[in-house]
């Protein structure tokens, strides 16, 4: 699945998500929608540990607040994955020689979340869910290609030729079902808005090797 047709998947799935979830928010001061965007960094755990070193995480999504203890949320988060340079060593040849790769973890998951003193200016909170997730992995070699000559509105013809690029010479993708969770803390800072850190447990049931990933991030939340 193409970066662009999972983003609009992702998207898809949140919009839908906020007009099924449409249960009025109690009191409290939380609104009756939920959104939220974060980042950070990544450790592989159990046996992901043996193939592929920290590298980064994005997530993005939204739901409602079901109360002001409880909201739903969909969201999309992408792991990228860094294959340690053993690995790639051991999965070159003789007449094939590995100078990069390609590995991420997706996952597009319904969670719930249950917060704990949601009246404070902190609030922790925990939460658990489930989805889709899939792994992709590209091992590449520097190789030379034609790049064919092409038309510029602004420079006319631009003459093509000889250059360097990146052969695929390795490729998998799994996909399954995983389960995640999770515990974070809200910091309250105005207008309903809060940013917020978090780490998650994310087990992914995928097809050959399982993945097991530890994602730890700071965001805001709206």
């Amino acid at each position: 699945m193409k970066p662009v047709t999972r983003l609009s998947c992702a998207l898809a799935i949140l919009i839908l998500a906020q007009g099924t979830f449409s249960i009025p928010a109690q009191a409290g001061g939380y609104r009756k929608g939920t959104f939220f965007v974060s980042g950070g960094f990544n450790n592989p755990v159990g046996a992901d540990n043996q193939y592929f070193n920290t590298s980064g995480t994005f997530s993005f999504g939204g739901g409602r607040n079901v109360t002001d203890r409880f909201a739903l949320e969909v969201d999309y988060t992408h792991n990228w994955l860094a294959l340690d340079p053993v690995v790639l060593d051991r999965a070159a040849a003789d007449t094939s020689q590995i100078s990069d790769s390609h590995a991420s973890l997706w996952s597009v998951t319904l969670n719930g979340i249950y917060r704990f003193h949601p009246d404070s200016d902190i609030v922790p909170w925990l939460r658990f869910g489930g989805g889709y997730y899939k792994r992709t992995l590209q091992l590449t070699q520097t190789a030379l290609f034609y790049y064919p000559p092409v038309w510029d509105p602004w420079w006319g013809w631009i003459d093509g030729g000889w250059g360097p690029g990146e052969a695929i010479v390795g490729q998998r993708d799994d996909a399954g079902l995983g389960v995640n969770v999770g515990a974070g803390i809200d910091f309250e800072i105005e207008n309903g808005a809060s940013l917020f850190l978090e780490t998650r447990y994310e087990h992914a049931f995928l097809d050959g090797v399982e993945s097991q990933i530890v994602p730890i991030m700071a965001g805001v939340r709206w």
